[in-house]
């Protein structure tokens, strides 16, 4: 091969590689890999595990990135957790914190310790926690495909004789910078009856989900340029609501037009608690399971419509308070 098509068949091959990936569960593992292919692989205890253990670990993509870890130890009675000892294999590191962050280098000890082991003990003297290694090579397989590593020096499951310069780069973030939005005016807040009667006419499914009579939450933001954004409740669950917003001239007619934001895969985003500052309107949904995990969007007001910033989501709901959320899609503001 030509040093001409060496430089570019990684070129080539990132091409073929999904921009985006999906979240995938193994067992007891999960792994997500956002839009610029960074993949996050999180693992728990057991199913039928007691107390709540979680790691996460972190690779960049492109040739030369590491491998980086986060360990989050949590007490189900909320008592304080002591130092702990970590065994896994023939490892055993003392003086571990509950939420521990391993560097690169200790990263890749822990990950080699872990591979041809069942399960990672932990305790501080009083209690033990259990971390599951099932699903484990198969979550470093996934994110070695992910990332065009399979046969190269640096896989993580399944490594080779391929150089680091075989591994095809990290795409660039999309550029997604919030336009600067003007404070409320004095006359703002007496609009907004108005404009949801408007609202109501042309658009009645919020109404016929969640009447006037149940006193929905509403709310106005000053978007620039003669604009607003209207947001409405229309569904009420026992922890969490559903929003719809709109964007709408500021003088009569008060033309209107459904805000539309949109998921990773271009379609029409839930919006769950939904909130809006700073240009940048936001939804978390929680999933409901143990420790409330869920996932979250953010998308930025551009000055003519809302694109995805940011979205991340916590698969496994396993007793850590908020879960292990995993990166989905990533922008860059400059």
């Amino acid at each position: 091969m030509t040093i001409k098509h060496a430089a570019i068949a990684p070129l080539l091959l990132a091409l073929a590689l999904p921009a985006w990936a999906r979240v995938y569960t193994f067992k007891d593992w999960a792994v997500a890999c956002d839009n610029i292919r960074r993949c996050q692989a999180s693992g728990s205890q057991a199913e039928d595990g007691d107390n709540p253990v979680a790691l996460l670990l972190t690779r960049a993509a492109g040739p030369g990135s590491a491998m980086a870890g986060r360990l989050s130890v949590a007490d189900p009675d909320d008592g304080k957790i002591g130092a702990l000892t970590l065994r896994v294999g023939k490892l055993k590191w003392t003086d571990i914190a509950p939420d521990q962050a391993f560097a690169p280098a200790r990263a890749a000890l822990l990950l080699a310790a872990m591979r041809d082991a069942d399960a990672m003990a932990l305790d501080d003297g009083r209690r033990r926690w259990t971390l599951s290694l099932a699903g484990l090579k198969a979550a470093l397989l996934k994110i070695d495909e992910i990332q065009g590593r399979i046969g190269t020096r640096g896989a993580l499951a399944r490594p080779g004789d391929k150089p680091e310069s075989a591994v095809p780069p990290a795409p660039t973030a999309p550029l997604v910078a919030p336009a600067a939005t003007p404070a409320a005016r004095p006359g703002d807040k007496a609009l907004l009856p108005a404009l949801l009667q408007r609202l109501k006419a042309a658009d009645a499914t919020c109404w016929d989900e969640q009447p006037d009579a149940e006193q929905p939450d509403a709310e106005l933001h000053r978007l620039g340029a003669g604009q607003l954004l209207v947001l409405r409740e229309c569904g009420r669950a026992a922890y969490q609501s559903n929003y719809k917003a709109w964007i709408v001239d500021d003088k009569p007619p008060f033309r209107s037009r459904a805000a539309m934001p949109r998921d990773e895969d271009g379609k029409d985003a839930l919006l769950i608690g939904a909130a809006f500052e700073r240009g940048v309107l936001s939804s978390y949904a929680k999933g409901r399971g143990i420790g409330d995990c869920g996932g979250g969007a953010s998308w930025a007001w551009t000055g003519g419509d809302f694109q995805l910033m940011s979205a991340e989501e916590a698969p496994q709901c396993r007793g850590i308070p908020g879960g292990v959320p995993l990166r989905t899609w990533v922008s860059r503001q400059h």
